[in-house]
């Protein structure tokens, strides 16, 4: 895992120099028009911006190309490391609490999938029951979440369930991302109304 973020923060450090401030500029507005204009003194400020950064290296379509892929191309990279890169998983999860075998539990509730991530290599804040958007990587048969949790309202799992179930049918990489970011966009929109019911929020 150590080598997975060394090679993430070198990519950043690469794509958010001098020579790429337009670019990153540019990517904050469209990941602001899509998730919602994410503040500093939001509580999960952090996490959400890691968030942005792992759009903008792995997701984000700039002259049809991901700058994540230019990055591993130009550098000596492990392919086992490269690969784990380049298929993250970004999804809605849902924690379950520690099994028996003391391993964390959990649902990617997006691909109907379940998984589980030992003691050890899970070091995040988050509670049995917690819902949340997050992206996972698989290295040589282990899972780990990254630090890009964005939690969202318990009230409204089934409203998030029932509209996976749509979205996992069309079986689209590009239909996911865009449920994903209209969830988080939802989830800034809720932050900013606290007061609202958020299942009057969550509407699809």
């Amino acid at each position: 895992m150590e080598k997975l973020q060394e090679v993430f923060e070198s990519a950043i450090e690469t794509y958010s120099s001098s020579n790429f401030l337009d670019s990153i500029k540019k990517a904050k507005e469209e990941y602001f028009e899509l998730a919602g204009k994410i503040l500093e003194d939001d509580e999960d400020y952090e996490s959400r911006m890691n968030g942005f950064t792992y759009w903008y290296l792995t997701q984000r379509d700039a002259d049809e190309k991901l700058l994540i892929e230019e990055f591993l191309r130009s550098k000596e990279i492990e392919d086992e490391i490269a690969q784990a890169i380049l298929n993250l998983n970004h999804s809605l999860f849902e924690y379950r609490g520690k099994g028996i075998t003391g391993k964390h539990k959990f649902k990617d509730i997006l691909h109907n999938v379940s998984f589980s991530i030992a003691s050890k290599k899970f070091d995040h804040s988050i509670i049995k029951g917690d819902l949340f958007v997050a992206r996972s990587v698989e290295l040589q048969s282990e899972i780990y979440l990254l630090d890009d949790v964005s939690l969202l309202p318990k009230e409204v799992k089934s409203i998030l369930v029932k509209e996976c179930k749509k979205v996992r049918k069309l079986n689209d990489r590009t239909r996911d991302l865009e449920f994903l970011m209209e969830v988080e966009r939802l989830k800034t929109k809720w932050r900013r109304y606290g007061h609202v019911d958020p299942k009057k929020i969550f509407a699809f």
